[in-house]
Parts: structure tokens; sequence; C-alpha cells
């Protein structure tokens, strides 16, 4: 289920974004055009390294958004914080993703801000290690999580290229979605989103 589940609850939100963010998807347009033009032709391995601007605004979707907001681990060793505060040994402790992500200290003033630039390259510097962990980190990483960004990277360019997103322009850069908590977050609209066929 994490499998699927996880790349499918992705895709719902960052088709949403798009929807609210129409210059965004205007972008994303243009590099799916610059790499497969009018052509109806199947994604192929090496287009997905070129499809850099989607990448950025699928990790920036993922970092607003993570299917799975927070994990829970046992501490198997004392922790001391450097708050002075302890974790004993044996209790479970509970951590959001979610927060972390918006967390101003890791990702500045605009943390709240659909920004899918703030992942190029020159701007992309992780404050501290574990600030960016979608999927989770460390050992217990999700061991598909390069799988599941090259499966959204190819699905959701399949329906770009055939597809605008309509949706309420966001009138801020903070997007307004109602989430709820199942299994996974999910949208409480349960991602309904509007298509309507290009050109």
């Amino acid at each position: 289920m994490a499998a699927t589940d996880t790349s499918a609850v992705a895709m719902g939100f960052t088709l949403i974004l798009l929807g609210k963010y129409p210059k965004i998807q205007d972008k994303v347009h243009e590099e799916l055009n610059e790499i497969f033009g009018n052509s109806d032709r199947p994604v192929e391995s090496e287009d997905l390294n070129k499809l850099t601007y989607l990448e950025r605004v699928i990790k920036e979707s993922l970092r607003l958004y993570p299917p799975v907001p927070f994990v829970i681990r046992k501490i198997e060793k004392e922790i001391k914080l450097p708050t002075g505060s302890c974790l004993p040994a044996g209790s479970g402790a509970v951590l959001s993703i979610w927060g972390v992500h918006r967390n101003p200290r890791c990702w500045g003033a605009d943390a709240e801000h659909f920004d899918p630039d703030r992942f190029l390259p020159e701007r992309f510097k992780l404050v501290t290690n574990g600030s960016y962990i979608p999927f989770s980190g460390g050992p217990r990483n999700c061991l598909g999580y390069q799988y599941a960004l090259m499966s959204i990277k190819t699905a959701l360019s399949n329906i770009l290229r055939k597809y605008k997103v309509l949706g309420e322009p966001e009138p801020s850069p903070i997007p307004h979605i109602r989430v709820k908590l199942e299994i996974m977050m999910k949208a409480v609209d349960g991602f309904n989103v509007t298509l309507q066929k290009r050109e």
C-alpha cells in the first residue's frame, strides 16, 4: 500500500498546487514542450533527467504536503537533547515531518510558501541533516524513494502534456489546502481536480 498510495497522494497534492498556481503550471508545460514537442511518444528514462523544473515542483509539493506527515521511532538508548532534556531509553518519539518541513529555522521566513525554485542547486542547502525527509530518513528511509520520484514524474508528465489543471488561483504564495490524516495525510476533498484537454 505504501508504495502506491504515497505516490498517488504526492501526485494529488502536486496537481492541486498546479491548479492553484497557473504560472508555475505554465513553466512545467514549457519544459514538457521543450522535451516532447507535439509528439505523443512515451516518456523514456533519459527524459526524466531533463524534467528538472517538474522535479522541483514535486519536491516542493512533498515538502509542504508529505504523504506521511510523521513517523514514530523507538529510543534505543538515552539521548540528551541540546535543550538539556533527555529522551529515555525504551520510550517512543513522534517525529513531525510536517513540522520540520515548515520550520523557518530550516527553510527561512518563507517556509510556508510554495516555491519550487528553493530546490535549485544553488539555493538548496539544508541547514541540518534531516530537514527534508518526505519519505522518512536514516536507516528506516523509504527504499523506493528514487523509484517513487521517477514514477511520479512519469505519470505527471503524461497527464500535463495532454491536460491543463484548472483550479481557483491562490492569491497568496501560501497554499491553503484542507488536509486530514487517515493512514496518510490526504486532501479533505479527496483530490478532486478539473482537467481540460489541451489543443
